[in-house]
């Protein structure tokens, strides 16, 4: 009797630990499977779930895995190339575009100034005001769109060394020096005396900031102020860009930066200017932030690495 007894209770003990082993052996292959999937999802490389294993159901599985792998693979490189072709057609159509609109904007100045000079009836002066402005709107679109498909097709010539960024802060808003004091904006610059370097391409940088600036004219006039503020801190420059006018709630925050977002009506922005901003940070190794504070205040900042 003791002998079955122990007979049994040694079959038992080698069943538990046989079984204690065929979990710890799927446990890990398990953890292979998600460790795998993890990687392949952060360095977006083609790759499949290699599982060398004796169970049946993760055999199916794996194989299930790289199917559906295979599948994203195909359907990404498929996007990929529409997006490449469409990025190219954008390019062409804007470059097409722009001939015929450069004599269009010329022959609009040039009716702008003929009835400054003559004496005609108000409407045919407000009539010839209106198509110039449009008329410098359209560039600006088409410049925009121009711009972000060269940029999505990566035919965006960057060349990134160090620059000084005081010096590329005073010239950039010193261009807007006539439009602001025209419009009776308040203009508080903050750049320090010493010069502050960093890492950056300069068209690229002049771009993210002249948006930006723009961006603070059209959406945040209201408030009549703007600020532009230099400072350099644990290795990273910082650009701010501070208005006061209506601000962004939360959920615009969020959204500010995407392709044709825009809180302000449809006729008066493309939704380019920010989305071509925050792509250029990205391509310059920069980091572009916003904070709104609603019928307050809006920052926009450039970090920079110094």
């Amino acid at each position: 009797m003791w002998v079955l007894f122990a007979a049994l209770s040694a079959a038992l003990l080698l069943t538990c630990i046989w079984q204690r082993i065929q979990y710890r052996k799927l446990q890990k292959e398990i953890n292979y499977i998600s460790n795998r999937l993890e990687t392949l999802s952060i360095t977006s490389e083609n790759g499949f779930v290699l599982l060398p294993t004796d169970h049946a159901c993760m055999k199916k599985l794996g194989a299930t895995i790289n199917t559906l792998l295979q599948n994203f693979y195909e359907k990404k490189s498929e996007y990929e190339q529409a997006q490449k072709a469409m990025a190219q057609v954008l390019t062409n159509i804007s470059h097409d575009i722009r001939t015929p609109l450069t004599v269009l904007k010329g022959n609009s100045e040039m009716l702008a100034a003929k009835v400054d000079d003559v004496s005609v009836p108000e409407v045919i002066h407000t009539m010839a005001t209106k198509i110039d402005r449009k008329a410098d709107d359209l560039i600006t679109t088409i410049n925009d769109y121009f711009t972000i498909s060269k940029i999505a097709s990566g035919d965006l010539p960057l060349k990134l060394q160090k620059e000084n960024v005081s010096r590329l802060c005073q010239d950039t808003i010193l261009e807007y020096y006539d439009l602001l004091e025209k419009q009776q904006f308040e203009v508080d610059i903050q750049i320090p005396a010493t010069p502050i370097y960093a890492d950056t391409d300069r068209d690229a940088l002049q771009r993210i900031l002249k948006n930006l600036i723009d961006n603070a004219i059209r959406h945040g006039g209201d408030g009549k102020y703007i600020a532009l503020r230099l400072t350099a801190e644990k290795g990273k420059s910082v650009i701010e860009i501070e208005d006061h006018g209506k601000g962004m709630s939360p959920q615009q925050q969020k959204q500010i930066f995407i392709r044709n977002y825009t809180t302000a009506p449809k006729s008066s922005g493309n939704g380019l200017g920010l989305a071509i901003a925050k792509k250029l940070s990205m391509q310059i190794g920069a980091e572009l932030q916003v904070h709104s504070i609603q019928n307050e205040q809006t920052v926009f900042s450039v970090i920079l690495k110094s």
